[in-house]
């Protein structure tokens, strides 16, 4: 029996495709976030603190403004998590089966373009958005956050 073989350039192909897909999902989200928190700047997100860790998966942490309050906190371990704020219909839309609302269906999302190339898309909170805390926590060797910003739809 005879095995047609594949050319490598086929899995370079379909990588490439998945790539572009995961980062075009970016601005879905920033403006799915911006349009439940028009006065939001960035998502913030986390990783584990430990980097040892087999599950380096990232979390959700809070949407902040662009002076760095806090505007909205995620709280990863509430069991009946309440909903984010709607979105219009269109964005909605775009979201397919998934609810933009469940804050879960939002980091999978999330999760899912990161696992695509993990730490190639999800760029480091600026700075002079992150909180005194996060500051002394890198400064001990701890993780830096993450931002996805957050924009209205063109």
């Amino acid at each position: 029996m005879s095995t047609t073989l594949t050319p490598v350039s086929v899995l370079d192909d379909a990588i490439a495709k998945a790539c572009a897909a995961a980062k075009a999902m970016l601005p879905l989200i920033g403006t799915t976030l911006h349009s439940q928190f028009p006065n939001g700047a960035y998502l913030v997100l986390t990783r584990p603190v430990d980097y040892d860790t087999d599950y380096d998966s990232v979390r959700l942490n809070s949407v902040r403004d662009a002076g760095g309050n806090v505007l909205h906190e995620f709280d990863e371990w509430a069991a009946d998590r309440p909903l984010l704020p709607a979105v219009p219909e269109e964005i909605a839309a775009l979201w397919g089966g998934a609810d933009p609302r469940n804050p879960s269906e939002v980091l999978n999302l999330i999760q899912r373009v990161d696992e695509v190339e993990p730490y190639q898309f999800l760029a480091f909170l600026p700075t002079e958005l992150r909180t005194a805390e996060e500051i002394a926590a890198e400064d001990e060797g701890g993780r830096t956050p993450l931002g996805i910003p957050l924009a209205p739809a063109d």
